[in-house]
């Protein structure tokens, strides 16, 4: 007796259903093993802006092991987030291990806090960041102000990345990276999270932030922007040359396409400790960080400023040709045993040399 029409189409909807729930189970499987032995995507860190693949030249060389991460990202609602890493890397006598930390916030608000932030915001000092980027980085640390748009209750929102290596042989840990710790590697990963950054929270739009390409005049003397050719140890501020300290730091002009300077100087103590830290900040995002801390009044009779001058740190604002420059100095924890230890003394002779090299008239009479 044939079929009929009706009870072959009824199976063959039975069969067609049945091979879609197979096929289905198939997908969930491989799916399954795929996300427990074999992941789609290596996994990420820092808010997905590093891979877990060893790429050269990026965060992790290959070989490295027992990574470990502790991450909050920003959102569009909360543009405030954190990021701690660390990892093995190397074997015997070139073992090592990594820590990378990155925070993005825009400090506190009190003045008193907001002047300690800054202080270590700006502790390991640093080259001005190329290209005209609001920022600065040294061999193991480094900071860049994010556009206006990214601004949180009016105040500047603040990237900054420390990374510290310790060998396996020593004590204490080392600024930067045991594959190298110029300040170039430092700005590259700081660029590359602060785009990170800009995209997960959504408080920018426009092209990705780049550093330029090295050129000629980049370089320590250069027209680029590079270290000022006149540092020296005395950290090209004549009045260092005074003490029995001599300046260790790089000071740097800003790119030339970006208005302002920036130079910073630490001054170590016999025991290595800093006994001076002292920066000269004329980026107009980098000066903004200072808004609200100088007040209005002079810092002391005859002075062509407005802040404050304590015995262990002073901060002033002044009008460098028509742009805002900050002058700010903080002592210790080591001593020179010297008249530099007092910032009283030591900050109007550093103001006289920096002001000078800033394109500042005088600040003082």
């Amino acid at each position: 007796m044939p079929y009929s029409t009706s009870r072959t189409t009824g199976r063959t909807t039975r069969l067609l259903t049945g091979a879609l729930a197979i096929a289905a189970l198939v997908a969930a499987l491989v799916a399954l093993w795929q996300t427990q032995f074999r992941p789609i995507a290596p996994p990420g860190y820092c808010w997905g802006t590093w891979p877990g693949e060893a790429r050269d030249g990026g965060l992790f060389q290959r070989g490295v092991r027992h990574r470990t991460a502790d991450e909050r990202a920003p959102t569009p609602g909360r543009p405030s987030g954190h990021c701690a890493l660390s990892w093995l890397g190397g074997r015997g006598p070139e073992a090592y291990e990594q820590r990378v930390t990155v925070r993005l916030d825009t400090g506190p608000r009190g003045a008193d806090q907001r002047r300690s932030w800054l202080d270590g915001l700006f502790a390991g000092g640093g080259t001005a960041l190329p290209g005209g980027l609001p920022g600065f980085a040294s061999a193991g640390s480094g900071a860049l102000v994010l556009p206006e748009s990214c601004d949180v209750a009016g105040r500047p929102s603040v990237l900054s990345l420390t990374g510290t290596f310790t060998g396996s042989t020593a004590r204490a840990g080392h600024p930067g990276f045991p594959q190298g710790s110029a300040p170039e590697i430092t700005g590259k990963l700081l660029i590359e999270i602060a785009n990170r950054a800009i995209s997960v929270s959504s408080c920018a739009s426009g092209p990705p932030l780049r550093l330029p390409h090295a050129t000629a005049g980049d370089g320590p003397g250069g027209e680029g922007g590079g270290a000022d050719a006149g540092a020296g140890d005395d950290c090209a501020i004549p009045a260092l040359a005074a003490g029995e300290a001599k300046g260790t730091g790089r000071p740097a002009r800003a790119a030339g396409s970006s208005p302002g300077t920036l130079r910073t100087c630490t001054v170590p103590a016999a025991d290595g400790r800093p006994a001076i830290r002292w920066a000269a900040i004329g980026i107009p995002r980098l000066v903004t960080l200072f808004d609200g801390l100088t007040g209005d009044r002079p810092p002391a009779p005859g002075w062509r400023a407005t802040g404050r001058i304590e015995t262990t740190r002073a901060l002033v604002r002044a009008d460098c040709a028509g742009r805002p420059t900050v002058f700010v100095l903080r002592t210790g924890p080591g001593r020179t045993h010297t008249p530099l230890d007092d910032a009283r003394v030591a900050f109007p002779a550093l103001v006289d040399g920096a002001a000078e090299r800033a394109g500042c008239a005088r600040l003082r009479t």
